[in-house]
């Protein structure tokens, strides 16, 4: 058996098992990564733990078990007697040798877990910013090894939650793009003369869609032919249709819902925005780097640790739609800028983003707990 790099595998840790504990499988960046570590860490068989979401085909398609578990994010104590009792027979049945946890009460679960199981190891990657809950991090992460998905991450653990030896692997993504496949409806309204951007991400609180519709008819009255689109799903989607038709958006902003391929889309795109409250190590300008495309991103933790503004892309504060208006009519009216900038951001995704690396760092984090 060879490994991502080609080498040959050594058989007693091709024998480890891990079992990764996330709240969902569906879209996001962490359920992302949960699937690239499944995919590419090879030498390990991997379990997933969840409960649910678009992703289970492509675990099936991995061949890699999915144990269903009530929300973790839901605190009745009767559910959560049956998640505990549900992943330590999970552990027990697939002699599991590590848990990696994708979520604060993943790794709750986790602690616990590893006073049920004497030898079982405990990774926690951190793929978020919090500010509460600072006793249960501290108990949490008492017995875990800590990965924080960039460097404000890092910062965040070690200050709200007094955290010590933190590791930092960020984000990759493995780039493959179909380049024959356009998404047919984005090819029909350029071919109207439409300029097209596009906010990528789930329809929640965090990800500031509602800032991108205020801005978007903001830019509306000045340049009429710039549309963007809203790619991703979530809670939130009535809500922010409601507001497109309250601003008469309804020519201007389009809904595409979840897009599995992602980079397709974005490579149809001008730019890309992204206007969230708050971040872990987001992916979404990753992939856009990735395509050979800028963003223009609120200016928050985690944003503007892969942005560096007028290098790579642009920043605005955040909640500020009326500024983000203004970058996107920049943008739009400043070709020669826009160009520079696309070129800087390929320069980033080259220089610290390469997926490689991503794989190496984690499948070494994984040898190393079992040594």
């Amino acid at each position: 058996m060879k490994n991502y790099y080609g080498n040959l595998i050594n058989r007693e840790v091709w024998f480890m098992k891990v079992l990764h504990i996330t709240r969902t499988i569906g879209q996001g960046g962490a359920e992302k990564i949960v699937l690239q570590l499944c995919k590419d860490v090879v030498g390990f068989d991997h379990f997933v733990a969840s409960c649910g979401g678009i992703h289970e085909i492509n675990l099936y398609k991995l061949e890699i078990e999915h144990f269903k578990i009530p929300d973790i994010d839901k605190k009745n104590p009767l559910l959560m007697l049956q998640t505990l009792t549900t992943l330590n027979k999970v552990i027990r049945k697939n002699k599991i040798n590590i848990i990696h946890t994708h979520h604060r009460m993943a790794a709750f679960y986790g602690v616990i877990l590893q006073f049920l199981n004497k030898d079982l190891k405990h990774i926690y990657t951190a793929h978020n910013v919090f500010h509460d809950k600072r006793l249960l991090m501290r108990i949490a992460l008492c017995k875990a090894k800590t990965i924080a998905v960039g460097d404000g991450v890092k910062k965040n653990l070690k200050e709200e939650y007094k955290i010590k030896n933190i590791s930092v692997i960020y984000n990759a993504i493995d780039v493959k793009v179909n380049k024959k496949e356009s998404n047919e409806f984005i090819k029909k309204i350029i071919s109207q003369g439409k300029y097209i951007i596009g906010s990528i991400g789930r329809l929640s609180e965090q990800k500031g869609m509602d800032i991108f519709i205020k801005a978007m008819a903001e830019v509306k009255k000045d340049v009429p032919e710039i549309c963007g689109l809203i790619i991703g799903d979530g809670e939130l989607r009535n809500k922010l249709e409601d507001m497109v038709k309250h601003l008469k958006l309804e020519n201007t902003i389009y809904f595409l819902g979840y897009q599995p391929n992602i980079l397709n889309i974005i490579r149809q795109l001008q730019f890309v925005v992204l206007s969230s409250r708050w971040e872990g190590l987001p992916l979404t300008p990753i992939e856009t780097f990735s395509m050979s495309k800028t963003i223009i991103a609120s200016n928050i933790l985690g944003n503007n640790e892969v942005i560096s503004d007028n290098e790579n892309g642009l920043l605005f504060e955040k909640d500020d739609f009326k500024e983000l208006s203004r970058k996107i009519i920049e943008l739009y009216s400043n070709k020669f800028k826009l160009k520079k900038l696309e070129l800087s951001a390929k320069e980033t995704f080259m220089d610290k983003y390469e997926y490689k690396k991503f794989i190496k760092m984690y499948t070494e984090v994984y040898t190393k707990m079992e040594g």
